[in-house]
């Protein structure tokens, strides 16, 4: 297949001058060769539609959107189109590149094929061997020798005389099937092989990927990059934690007698803002000037989700240590809080409802405190 390209483009050039010298029938882009015409030499030909029901003694090549063969072509056959079909005989090599491929014809020798989806009918013959790149084949035709195919997804039904390699998503061997030599296959899936099918030898490779995905290392990768996310989730709450500690203590602190006081109308407010914030988001999204507005606030959310976990965090702190003075070491409590917070979030269930939990309870206790300290600020 390595010529074809070259010889397709080259045959531009003598595509009309072939035609003119030839009576074929042509109507607008359907080129046809009548079934009791005979070309004595090698054919070249383009066209929506080409159909060869004559005899070519010599090669053919063709350029088309539908290609037809239910003739006789004694040479080789290279063609490239949208949909073709063989339904003749082509006595030596027959190489394509198409769309959608149905072959019930005989090839003399070799079928290499390049497409999306191909059908080789019980009716055809292939006397030597197949090489195919595709998405989905279905082999029902004897191979005289190998096979070697490309695909998602391969059915053999019939013999193969030689080998057969497949690198595929999904194969399956019918009952029908015979393989004289090895059924070599490449997949992250098992074959299904009838137990009524003839096969001397299944051999079975994993790709590598799988073998990765599958293996130590990968998995060592896996528990090391949540590990590294654990951390890293850690080392942020923490250090905003001792950030608004140190220089937003009355934030904090309003936030916290919130949830203390009103830990139900927190938990209201929160889930508002939770159904509002996505609206507000689109809203600004989809108008010209409110896009930077909706990235901003985007970051803003990103940012201050630390922020309301932390609200949530020293709230169960102080619940679960009402009766003890850790004023004192209020940063080492605190870091002890945030290790057993996120070590709860990976528990399942558990985790998500501990997560939904810090985001309302702290966005609730954080928005009220804000009305709360501008409500005061009127009165004065």
């Amino acid at each position: 297949m390595k010529y074809f390209f070259l010889l397709i483009f080259l045959s531009a050039s003598l595509f009309g001058a072939e035609k003119n010298d030839r009576d074929l029938q042509k109507e607008a882009d359907v080129v046809i060769v009548g079934s009791h015409e005979v070309i004595n030499h090698d054919f070249f030909t383009y066209g929506k539609s080409v159909e060869i029901s004559g005899t070519i003694n010599g090669d053919v090549y063709i350029f088309g959107g539908q290609i037809l063969i239910d003739g006789t072509v004694n040479g080789d056959v290279i063609a490239m189109g949208g949909t073709v079909q063989i339904l003749g005989t082509v006595t030596r090599n027959v190489r394509l590149i198409a769309g959608q491929v149905m072959l019930s014809g005989f090839v003399g020798n070799n079928l290499s094929v390049i497409a999306g989806n191909v059908e080789i009918l019980p009716s055809a013959t292939i006397h030597r061997s197949l090489v195919a790149l595709t998405g989905n084949m279905d082999l029902g035709a004897p191979i005289g020798k190998n096979a070697r195919v490309y695909a998602s997804s391969l059915r053999v039904s019939n013999t193969i005389e030689g080998n057969l390699k497949a690198y595929v998503g999904q194969l399956r061997i019918t009952s029908k099937a015979t393989i004289k030599g090895a059924a070599e296959y490449w997949s992250n899936n098992l074959a299904y092989i009838s137990d009524s099918a003839n096969v001397h030898e299944v051999i079975h490779h994993t790709s590598f990927f799988y073998k990765f995905f599958q293996g130590k290392i990968f998995k060592s990768l896996k528990v090391g990059s949540k590990l590294a996310t654990l951390l890293m989730n850690f080392f942020y709450t923490f250090v905003i934690g001792l950030i608004l500690i140190r220089f937003f203590p009355q934030n904090i602190k309003r936030s916290v007698d919130v949830l203390k006081k009103t830990p139900l109308q927190a938990l209201v407010c929160g889930l508002v803002v939770v159904i509002l914030m996505p609206l507000i988001f689109l809203t600004l999204l989809i108008s010209v000037l409110g896009a930077p507005f909706a990235l901003a606030l985007l970051a803003l959310n990103v940012i201050g989700f630390y922020m309301i976990k932390i609200f949530f965090i020293l709230w169960l702190l102080q619940i679960t240590l009402s009766k003890v003075d850790y004023a004192k070491h209020y940063k080492l409590y605190f870091f002890f809080a945030v290790i057993a917070y996120l070590l709860l979030t990976l528990i399942p269930y558990v985790g998500f409802v501990l997560s939904a939990g810090a985001l309302l309870f702290g966005y609730g206790g954080f928005v009220l405190g804000k009305l709360q300290e501008s409500q005061k600020k009127k009165e004065v």
